[in-house]
């Protein structure tokens, strides 16, 4: 018969003692779903509504201030400009404008085309490019910041080699 070493301490095992561990962990587990269970109560979800309320109206107060400077149609006609390569403004069934637009395809150049005739504020941005170019036609083209003009000054930059310039291509 082996013969145990007296110097190691036994866990304290009784039934007692682990029915008590068990009553804590059911105690536990109750806690827990308790707890879970407390957000579906009718006086909770108010406040829930009333704290997620509060936390949107915070949101819009605090908001950035680009937000609002990016529904200005001047503020949209500079940030089209000078963060594309190619902006096109246009019209969908303008016949220039599908010119210009052919003009970039054959060149392989993806342009970053404004439909004005498919936007809300459309004539706010044509009245914008009134004052920037002195145009209220379209097509009104820009490349890397430039403005080109028109459908017909496009082909002249192609046919001068300005446009080529401008994109870096020879």
């Amino acid at each position: 018969m082996p013969r145990f070493n007296s110097s190691v301490p036994l866990p304290n095992f009784t039934i007692s003692n682990f029915r008590r561990k068990l009553e804590r962990r059911d105690r536990n587990q109750n806690n827990f779903e308790t707890k879970m269970t407390t957000v579906h109560r009718p006086n909770n979800r108010r406040k829930l509504g009333v704290l997620a309320f509060g936390i949107m109206i915070l949101l819009a107060i605090h908001a950035p201030k680009k937000v609002a400077a990016s529904k200005s149609p001047s503020a949209f006609v500079e940030t089209v400009i000078y963060s594309n390569k190619i902006a096109i403004f246009s019209k969908s069934y303008c016949p220039y404008c599908r010119r210009a637009k052919r003009v970039f395809s054959e060149l392989k150049e993806q342009p970053y085309v404004v439909e004005l005739d498919q936007r809300d504020d459309g004539y706010k941005i044509q009245n914008v490019l009134l004052d920037l170019v002195g145009r209220r036609t379209v097509p009104q083209i820009f490349v890397n910041g430039k403005h080109i003009g028109g459908a017909d000054d496009l082909e002249v930059a192609v046919r001068n080699g300005v446009l080529q310039d401008l994109l870096g291509k020879k």
